[in-house]
C-alpha cells in the first residue's frame, strides 16, 4: 500500500505541477519503486519461504481487492 500510495501522489504531482521536471522524474521514480518492490519480495521469499508464499496468495500485491471475504467455516 505504501508504494501504491506514493505512485498515486506522483500522479497527483503531474496534474498539479505539470513541469518538465515532474514529467522526467515520474517514469524514473515509477521504475525505481517497482524494482524495489520486486527486490523486497524476493528477499521476503528467501527469508520466510512458504509462509510468505501463502501470504502472497491471500493478499493482493499493489492494489487492494475490494471483494467480500468469507469466513473459513
Amino acid at each position: 500500500p505504501e508504494y501504491a500510495a506514493f505512485i498515486l501522489i506522483m500522479i497527483g504531482f503531474l496534474f498539479q505541477w505539470p513541469t518538465l521536471l515532474t514529467l522526467i522524474l515520474f517514469p524514473v521514480l515509477l521504475v525505481t519503486y517497482v524494482r524495489l518492490a520486486k527486490r523486497e519480495e524476493s528477499q521476503a521469499l528467501e527469508t520466510f519461504g512458504d509462509a510468505y508464499r501463502d501470504y502472497m496468495r491471500r493478499t493482493p500485491g499493489w492494489w487492494p481487492a475490494f471483494k467480500e471475504r468469507r469466513s473459513p467455516n
